[in-house]
């Protein structure tokens, strides 16, 4: 076993109104921390997880987390976020208990996450310290201003990036107490590596790995969850 992981899940999910905290959203029938969970502990490698949550939600996540089948034996445990995604994931770091070399940080709104993913950026981040998963944007883009178009924007360098996101654990603790001191923003922790002049090495990520922001999204995750397998 070499990667732990911090599950990020401590927003309170406005936007999905009143469906309530997304790591408890039923996906197929199931919470969403539930289903998360479920994928990583397939996956050999991992050794530890920590749930990043609403602190109001802890003594219920506890529980879900303790119900798992743990057939190796992994750490399992859950603690309350932070102010920002940053604060949580830090807060995340610093409750592993274990020194295993490599951490994953993954959304839980990203409900469909597979385990070959787990295993394939794995894999990147053996190798170079850092990798996430990305696929190529399809549509045209464009920097937008006020309703209007300010400029299109060359796509064939871009991509649209998920979780997991995997670093060594030196790389990822360096980058975030780094971000703390300068208090600065991020959307994910690839920027925060990024900043800290990492190289990150992408792989290819899944269609069926979609974030659950808004209520239309769950029809999509239940259609990739009914779908046949290698379909998309």
């Amino acid at each position: 076993m070499d990667l732990a992981v911090v599950l990020a899940g401590a927003g309170e999910g406005r936007r999905m109104g009143a469906l309530g905290p997304k790591l408890l959203i039923p996906v197929g029938g199931r919470p969403a921390l539930e289903r998360v969970l479920d994928s990583f502990l397939e996956v050999e490698s991992v050794g530890e997880i920590v749930a990043v949550i609403p602190k109001a939600l802890l003594k219920q996540a506890e529980k879900l987390i303790a119900s798992r089948p743990n057939p190796r034996g992994a750490n399992l445990h859950a603690v309350p976020g932070g102010d920002t995604r940053a604060d949580s994931v830090r807060l995340g770091i610093e409750a592993l208990t274990g020194s295993l070399p490599f951490v994953a940080v993954h959304d839980v709104a990203r409900v469909n996450v597979s385990p070959e993913l787990i295993e394939r950026v794995l894999r990147a981040a053996r190798e170079s310290g850092a990798a996430i998963p990305g696929s190529p944007l399809r549509d045209s883009v464009k920097e937008v201003a006020s309703g209007r178009v300010v400029r299109s924007v060359d796509r064939d360098r871009l991509h649209a990036v998920q979780t997991p996101q995997i670093f060594s654990h030196d790389i990822l603790a360096r980058a975030h107490a780094t971000a703390a001191e300068e208090r600065a923003a991020a959307t994910d922790d690839a920027m925060l590596v990024e900043r800290i002049g990492c190289e990150i090495t992408v792989v290819p990520g899944e269609p069926s790995n979609l974030k659950l922001t808004e209520p239309g999204d769950l029809a999509l995750l239940e259609a990739w969850l009914h779908a046949p397998r290698g379909e998309g």
